[in-house]
């Protein structure tokens, strides 16, 4: 069939046309792409920037990071309903070390609450079709590990997501241990600035958090943090490989 020379009108309706449909294109592209939010603790706070660069290297995912230092799940979770719904994530990271220091926490035992508190957050997430991934946190230096060198938190975050779709874990805090044991230094790495001995200092002298010198909380590290670089980058790597099976 052949189709008749246009006048301006209809010129004017196919531009409009093809002005829409390229809308719509770009619209559902900038849908398409992956979308990573981070919710945590201080050690997700520390490890922040290098989990942001290294989600974004790929040019085509957008990051959220929010995190405090001493919060605890039961802090997130309104902010965690709020996001799934204004920001849309398709991925959703949970970084929890085992503070409970915050009003929401008081009188309560930790593992219960966090049970209770990242089931909740877990069903609000993939209940919106949220893929969400559960961090190991590397242990401190006074914290147990069993036999497999998981510390309580790695043993219920294995439970939540066996019992839960699209959700899994990612063992990141290994990087930052000795078979899940705490250590304060490890092998420098490429790219990282040797201690004497071949050696970077990967955890603070409080036996927690990643910068090599005493700091206040919540306060920048000064001197690179080769703990919260290679965290932080394990967090985003481990998160955004396809998941096995």
């Amino acid at each position: 069939m052949r189709i008749g020379r246009r006048g301006p009108i209809g010129w004017l309706f196919v531009v409009a046309i093809v002005l829409v449909g390229g809308a719509l294109v770009v619209n559902r592209t900038s849908d398409d792409r992956p979308r990573v939010a981070l919710w945590g603790d201080s050690l997700a706070w520390e490890a922040g920037d290098a989990f942001d660069e290294a989600a974004r290297a790929d040019g085509g995912t957008a990051v959220l990071v929010r995190t405090w230092g001493g919060t605890a799940p039961c802090d997130w979770l309104m902010d965690i309903r709020d996001q799934a719904r204004r920001w849309r994530p398709t991925t959703a990271v949970l970084v929890f070390s085992g503070n409970q220091v915050t009003p929401c926490m008081q009188g309560r035992d930790l593992v219960t609450a966090y049970r209770e508190d990242v089931t909740k957050a877990v069903t609000m997430l993939t209940n919106q079709g949220i893929e969400v991934v559960l961090v190991d946190a590397p242990p401190r230096r006074d914290q147990t590990v069993d036999e497999a060198g998981m510390t309580p938190l790695d043993r219920l975050w294995r439970q939540i997501a066996a019992e839960h779709e699209r959700t899994r874990v990612v063992p990141a805090g290994r990087v930052l241990t000795m078979d899940g044991r705490f250590t304060s230094t490890m092998p420098c790495a490429a790219g990282e600035t040797c201690e004497p001995g071949g050696v970077v200092t990967v955890r603070s002298p409080d036996g927690v958090h990643f910068c090599p010198l005493p700091q206040k909380p919540m306060t920048a590290c000064p001197v690179p943090s080769p703990g919260a670089v290679r965290f932080g980058t394990a967090i985003a790597r481990e998160t955004l490989q396809p998941a096995a099976g």
